[in-house]
């Protein structure tokens, strides 16, 4: 769960534009944090098994996907900051 989760219920609540940024943000950064964050000690260990060094290249490829869909993501969240803020949400109580 994202500790930024109470905002995004703010932003539901008061029906902001920035809730479905936020939620696609959210969704984003984590499916690109999940794909970093496995393809490098997975592609290692199936490189090794397979005793094959290009396979290893597939993996860094999702890797390198992973860090850029994570960034896209915190991209999107930014951006619902900022419309929130416009919509008159206060985000330092979240």
């Amino acid at each position: 769960m994202s500790m930024d989760y109470p905002l995004y219920w703010e932003m539901l609540r008061r029906k902001s534009r920035a809730a479905p940024w936020w939620r696609v943000g959210d969704c984003l950064y984590y499916l690109g944090l999940l794909a970093a964050m496995f393809a490098i000690p997975v592609g290692i260990g199936h490189a090794v098994l397979e005793k094959r060094g290009n396979i290893f290249l597939w993996y860094l490829l999702v890797f390198v996907s992973g860090v850029v869909v994570f960034f896209v993501g915190v991209g999107f969240k930014r951006y619902s900051y900022m419309l929130a803020e416009r919509d008159g949400i206060d985000l330092s109580k979240y």
